[in-house]
């Protein structure tokens, strides 16, 4: 059951692509890069430390798993920014909205499930949540400031 549930996390959100249109994708792809890197570097600090532990789809990906980091998470990324980014408090409300369900409605059934095991406080990691969202909202301003800057040097 935990592997159907695993692979749904990992191809869903993948095959949810095809709806969000190319131009969001491609505008909105670098900031999903971006926080895969972050998620990554997060991922392994918990594995070192043992904050959690999820085990994933593959006997290598004990550390960053795999559906969560280069899927779901990635993906709900271009689908957040595309319905609210401009929209700053519609961002807030969303993220706080999101993270919260994640982490004090599902975590606790992956929990259950086996699918998550860890040692650190759910309102740290909500607090850690919120504090990439607003992380990536800002690379997302940086990057297409960047962008026009850019488009007068051509």
């Amino acid at each position: 059951m935990n592997q159907i549930i695993l692979w749904g996390m990992f191809l869903i959100p993948i095959a949810s692509l095809v709806l969000v249109g190319d131009k969001t994708f491609k505008r909105f792809l670098p900031v999903a890069l971006f926080v895969t890197v972050i998620n990554t570097l997060i991922y392994q600090a918990a594995y070192h430390y043992n904050w959690w532990r999820e085990p994933g789809l593959f006997a290598w990906d004990k550390v960053a798993n795999i559906p969560w980091v280069y899927s779901a998470y990635l993906v709900a990324t271009i689908w957040i920014f595309k319905f609210t980014y401009g929209k700053f408090i519609a961002y807030i409300i969303t993220i706080l909205i999101l993270d919260g369900a994640y982490i004090y409605l599902w975590y606790p059934i992956q929990q259950k499930l086996g699918l998550a095991t860890g040692e650190m406080s759910p309102h740290i990691t909500y607090l850690t949540m919120i504090g990439v969202a607003l992380l990536i909202y800002l690379f997302q301003i940086w990057y297409e400031e960047g962008k026009q800057s850019n488009k007068g040097i051509n």
